[in-house]
């Protein structure tokens, strides 16, 4: 038992699902969450990844600039899945990397792993019906989004998710 692992989040299914699906299928379903609208693409892994596939955030792509910003064009938000199918389940760990903005200090930049939460939102003042001023949050992007859409594919499928946060 590692570290961490007594703080690792296992999701299970709901006990009325069908039998857990084949790997392939879990695949299929998640390679199935891209689209032209999605601020994310989910790819098989290169092998030098230690995973069998990767969600990658478009966060350097010029299209989602706007909505990502804290990251420069040197970050890389991605989430990394292996799938155990002795267990029906699928490990993920996210990496985050950015290189500073700074071109004195292009050698040095900043990493992590674990599970990662890159969010952005902004604040306003605004009048009610009530005439009353109330603060109102908009949500412009949550990394969370395409974390929750892996999960549940994954729950969906009868396989279980686990958070990890040190390796696959």
């Amino acid at each position: 038992m590692g570290l961490f692992s007594r703080f690792e989040r296992v999701t299970h299914p709901p006990d009325d699902l069908a039998p857990p699906c084949t790997p392939e299928e879990v695949i299929e379903a998640l390679l199935d969450l891209n689209g032209p609208d999605a601020p994310w693409t989910v790819r098989d892994a290169d092998p030098e990844e230690g995973a069998d596939l990767v969600a990658d955030w478009h966060c350097a792509d010029p299209a989602w600039r706007k909505y990502f910003h804290s990251a420069t064009e040197d970050s890389v938000l991605q989430t990394r899945l292996r799938l155990m199918p002795g267990e029906h389940q699928v490990r993920s760990l996210d990496y985050q990397w950015q290189l500073p903005a700074t071109s004195m200090s292009r050698s040095m930049y900043t990493s992590g792993r674990g599970q990662l939460r890159w969010a952005s939102a902004s604040w306003s003042i605004e009048r009610g019906p009530d005439g009353k001023r109330r603060i109102k949050k908009t949500v412009e992007y949550d990394t969370a989004d395409l974390k929750n859409h892996l999960r549940d594919t994954v729950l969906d499928m009868g396989w279980s998710w686990r958070a990890r946060f040190s390796k696959l």
